[in-house]
């Protein structure tokens, strides 16, 4: 090898290195970009007698400085916290309703009973009577608000489940395609770094929305699997996932489906803002419409049996009669008893049964309703009354304590989720720092790096220029 090779290919190599190291700096503020470094080493020397002489140098490939288990501890952690967030989010939400004054239940209950109370107090008022009834339908009401509410929130994790679904399979389909490009590109010889980059941050934006497993293959393609082991890419193909109607809940939910035969995953699927969603479907709405459904039952067939003449008498009472004499009735409609249904089933003030058949005061029958006040009280006791609802078998609590421990569980699910969300955005990012201190570009770093490889250039530039003034000097002696 002449020395003018030599020089040349010092150049080269130089400006290799102030290629990469510029290609470096211009892609600083690129998200989901990784460093690349140039690796360069001696060429085959010439063997002249029994002396090696050196040939000079040449890149042999241009790297990523990449961390392969930090950047799969970044997709698990952003995984992780979108998970979390999604499930704070929602859960705020239900936490704010059941403990907002105008549209929760402690007000409305607190409201009604004092209403139960002024009757209590005049049980011939019709203004009483009135208010009294005003406010049974009032806590009816909030019964059937929250209960609609809660079903506007499912509903809106139906929609984030159709767009989660639609991001997914963009996303497959694009990680696929840049499969098919890198595999192209590899082949020609090389690494493409760029490419990879861009699949990388792409399965970065694929953690957020569900937490997937990726399997890196010899030939330089990903495979991308999901749930328990469902290929969502293998190679240069993806699989499409779609949305799939679950009437088996009330209301009817959508669900995720699998491949042609759409094969129902949702229970499979974790992780993610997808996952969060889900996770908050299946824990809080469902658990807090049961629990509204069980005091709704509680407040409907307590309220009755007091108010409702056959079962006082059945109970050993003395019966129960309104203002016009009438034997009690049913306050609340018995039939088909949930937070969504309940309602108020007289629309009459007179109608309400206030008074007992049976005057304790004076030992005499009252077949007018106007005599006393006995069940009224009866009735107002009921919001102390800690065997109103029936949790589960052997436990029982009053209306206000049923309810104030939904309120409570509630507010702790809140609470804990939000600790979670802080722990895993603090890990993420001190993850993401990491990953960043491996791969991420420094600008200081590179400028020093630029000066250096100037320097090496300039160099190489002057083994040409002494080349060239060998030849000279050759070509006049001849």
């Amino acid at each position: 090898m002449s020395l003018l090779g030599i020089g040349t290919s010092a150049l080269l190599t130089a400006q290799g290195n102030l290629s990469t190291t510029s290609h470096n700096i211009s892609n600083v503020n690129t998200e989901g970009y990784t460093r690349q470094r140039a690796d360069q080493a001696t060429r085959t020397p010439d063997y002249k007698g029994d002396i090696y002489f050196g040939t000079g140098v040449q890149i042999t490939s241009v790297e990523r400085v990449y961390d392969t288990f930090l950047a799969s501890q970044v997709r698990t952690y952003t995984a992780q916290e979108a998970a979390q967030r999604s499930y704070l989010s929602y859960s705020q939400q239900v936490d704010d309703l059941l403990g907002s004054e105008d549209l929760g239940l402690s007000t409305g209950i607190s409201q009604f009973f004092n209403a139960v109370n002024e009757v209590a107090n005049d049980p011939t008022s019709i203004a009483a009577r009135q208010l009294m009834l005003t406010r049974g339908e009032l806590l009816a009401n909030r019964f059937n608000t929250m209960d609609s509410q809660l079903t506007q929130l499912d509903e809106q994790v139906d929609y984030d489940i159709t767009v989660a679904v639609d991001d997914i399979n963009n996303l497959s389909k694009s990680i696929a395609e840049l499969n098919a490009a890198i595999t192209a590109a590899s082949g020609a010889g090389g690494t493409p770094n760029d490419l990879m980059d861009k699949r990388d941050k792409l399965i970065t934006d694929l953690s957020e929305i569900v937490s997937v497993n990726v399997i890196e293959q010899s030939n330089g393609t990903t495979n991308i699997l999901i749930g328990n082991g469902q290929a969502l890419v293998a190679g240069t193909k993806s699989m499409t996932l779609t949305t799939v109607t679950d009437t088996s809940t009330t209301p009817p939910r959508l669900g995720i489906g699998y491949g042609d035969s759409s094969t129902n995953i949702t229970s499979q699927l974790s992780g993610g803002t997808l996952g969060g969603a889900l996770e908050f479907r299946d824990t809080i709405i469902d658990d807090v419409r049961a629990e509204l459904d069980v005091l709704a039952q509680g407040v409907v067939e307590g309220f009755n049996a007091v108010h409702n003449n056959t079962t006082n008498i059945a109970n050993g009472g003395q019966g129960s009669v309104d203002l016009d004499g009438n034997d009690g009735g049913d306050f609340f409609d018995p039939a088909n008893i949930t937070a969504a249904t309940i309602s108020v089933a007289i629309s009459d003030p007179r109608a309400i049964a206030a008074s007992s058949k049976f005057d304790a005061a004076t030992g005499t029958v009252n077949i007018s309703g106007s005599g006393n006040n006995e069940n009224a009280l009866a009735l107002a006791n009921l919001e102390t009354d800690k065997t109103l609802v029936t949790i589960a078998p052997g436990v029982t609590r009053s209306l206000s304590e049923g309810y104030a421990v939904l309120v409570s569980d509630v507010a702790t699910r809140t609470q804990q989720a939000e600790a979670s969300q802080e722990t895993q955005l603090a890990l993420l990012q001190q993850t993401e720092q990491r990953f960043d201190a491996v791969g991420g570009v420094n600008l200081d770093e590179e400028a020093a790096q630029l000066i250096k490889f100037q320097q090496a250039y300039q160099a190489a530039s002057q083994i040409i220029i002494v080349s060239n003034t060998i030849f000279d000097s050759l070509i006049n002696a001849v």
